[in-house]
Order: structure tokens, then C-alpha cells, then sequence
């Protein structure tokens, strides 16, 4: 197996997942414009942030995950760091320049599929603080909205747990740890998806952001296909695109898991009997997921 491809859907209730520039007292959403309309995104960056710590909250009590320090910088040491290995890093060394990791796990941005002006508000707080004889304050607005958001994570598989190293004109990689841990690694990954909920602003707008629509393929062959596989349009999955995706996807994917929760959009037994169509077992998200466990278990890396 070459890399383990993953695609979701999420619908939020009204928040700020993500803000932008904004102004000192204006606190925005990150958006960008598609034919003139603007829709909400959250960064690739703030995603691998809510993955990384979901995997944190969930270590075990012999595993670690350095935390960068007061320059940003991790610790570097792939073996015993679950972070630095899954995530990639730069670290500055004396007389070297730095030393980089690229990230085996490849996150995109969470893009919002509605148009942000019909499905947004501006809310407001009060930003206090204390000067002269009295406490003071400001208004400060915030905008939020809902929307249902599509992201994707690209594992490459081949490269957990090891370093490439070019020896007589060939790549090849080295391994520091030894398959049970790289699956292991992996899993963490997999199984991040369900507790997902270091957002920003929980404290006011407590959202949750985990799949209620997943499609997970392990794959022979590294590619990133499967992130073009739902497209939302009127609260109806294209299911044209769905199968024609799929159809190519599977040519290098000898297993597919499809998780849904009911009612998400219009089209729901379409969209099932394509899966069915493939042999593939729609189940709810989380028991998409822990099939998607059991059958790494299973295999060989």
C-alpha cells in the first residue's frame, strides 16, 4: 500500500472556525471568491492544527509529541516523535542551514460549499478592560455563519516512520521504526477524525467539525484523486462526478470504506447506490472509520 486517501463533508452549526485579517474591532472569516460569490474556508494550516492536537489528547501513556518551543520549532527526532514524523518540520542547525521533513500526511483547506451572505450573521461581544476609575469596553463584532465544508488528508504511507536517503542514484527509504509502530502512527491519523475539536472560539461557539459524510480508500498507488470526489450543489451531491471518480479511484484502490449520516443532503440513496454499485457498505461515519482501522490492522505495509 502506497498512501491512504480521505475525503469528508461536515455541516456546522453557526460559527467562526477560522478568522481573517479583520480590523481591531471586526473579527471576520477567512473567505474566497468563486464566479464572484464568496464562500468560507478554514486554512490547511488551522487543520493540521485541529489534527495534531486531536492525536495529542488521545496519546497513550508511552507515546510521545514534542511541543514547539518558543520559536516554533519541534524537536526533529522522527523515532520517538509522533508529531515530527506524521507532520514534517525545519529545524535550524549550526553550520547545516536546516534540516526538513516533508509532511507524510498532506492536509487540504476545509472548503465551505454555500455562498457566505446567505448563510452568515454578524454576532457582537464586549471587550473589557480595566483603565482609570471604572471598567471600560468595546463592541466588537464577529461574524459567523453556517455552511457545510469539504476536506481532504493524503497519507503517504511508504514514507511514515522513515527518511528517504539517495544511495547510487536511487531513492530509498530508511526506517527508524518498525511496521506495528508505523501502522500504529497511522491509525492515529485515521482515528483524529472523530474527536476533531481544538477550534478556534469554542468557548462561544462550540461547534463540531467531524465527517458526517467520509470516503476513505487505501491505495496501491500514491495519488490524490479522491479529493475531487464530492461536489455540492443546491444540497444535492453530483453523483455523475461521485461515480466517475470512484470508478477511477478503485481501479488502484483494493479497499473503499463510505461512512454518511442520514439527511445531510437531498440525494442520500443515489449517492448510496453508487457505493453499492462498487460493493461498498455505506455505515455511519464512525463505523466507516473503525472499518477503515481494522482493515489496516489487517494488512501489510
Amino acid at each position: 500500500m502506497k498512501g491512504i486517501e480521505i475525503v469528508w463533508l461536515s455541516k456546522t452549526d453557526l460559527t467562526n472556525l477560522n478568522s481573517g485579517e479583520g480590523e481591531s474591532n471586526f473579527i471576520d472569516v477567512k473567505k474566497f471568491k468563486k464566479n464572484g460569490i464568496e464562500y468560507p474556508y478554514v486554512s490547511g494550516q488551522a487543520m493540521r492544527y485541529y489534527i495534531k492536537e486531536a492525536i495529542r489528547r488521545n496519546l497513550n501513556e508511552n507515546e510521545f509529541m514534542c511541543v514547539p518551543d518558543d520559536k516554533g520549532e519541534t524537536c526533529g527526532d522522527i523515532k520517538n516523535c509522533i508529531g515530527c514524523d506524521l507532520f514534517g518540520f525545519m529545524k535550524p542547525e549550526k553550520d547545516v542551514g536546516a534540516r526538513t521533513r516533508v509532511s507524510p500526511v498532506k492536509v487540504s483547506p476545509a472548503i465551505g460549499l454555500l455562498p457566505f451572505d446567505e448563510n452568515s450573521a454578524v454576532d457582537f461581544l464586549t471587550r473589557r478592560y480595566r483603565g482609570g476609575e471604572k471598567s471600560e469596553g468595546d463592541i466588537v463584532n464577529v461574524e459567523i455563519g453556517v455552511n457545510i465544508y469539504k476536506v481532504g488528508i493524503a497519507i503517504d504511507v511508504k514514507r511514515v516512520g522513515g527518511e528517504e536517503k539517495i544511495e547510487n542514484g536511487t531513492v530509498k527509504i530508511d526506517y527508524c521504526v518498525n511496521d506495528e509502530e508505523r501502522k500504529n502512527r497511522i491509525s492515529k491519523v485515521i482515528e483524529s477524525l472523530r474527536y476533531l475539536s481544538d477550534y478556534s472560539k469554542q468557548a462561544r461557539l462550540l461547534t463540531d467539525f467531524t465527517p458526517d459524510f467520509i470516503i476513505i480508500a487505501f491505495q496501491d498507488k500514491y495519488s490524490h484523486r479522491l479529493q475531487k470526489a464530492i461536489d455540492l450543489k443546491a444540497n444535492t451531491i453530483n453523483v455523475e462526478l461521485l461515480k466517475a471518480i470512484l470508478n477511477d479511484v478503485s481501479e488502484y484502490s483494493p479497499k473503499i470504506f463510505a461512512g454518511l449520516i442520514p439527511c445531510l443532503f437531498e440525494n442520500e440513496e443515489e449517492v448510496k447506490n453508487i457505493f453499492e454499485d462498487l460493493n461498498i457498505k455505506v455505515k455511519a461515519p464512525h463505523e466507516a472509520i473503525k472499518d477503515a482501522l481494522s482493515y489496516l490492522e489487517e494488512i501489510n505495509l
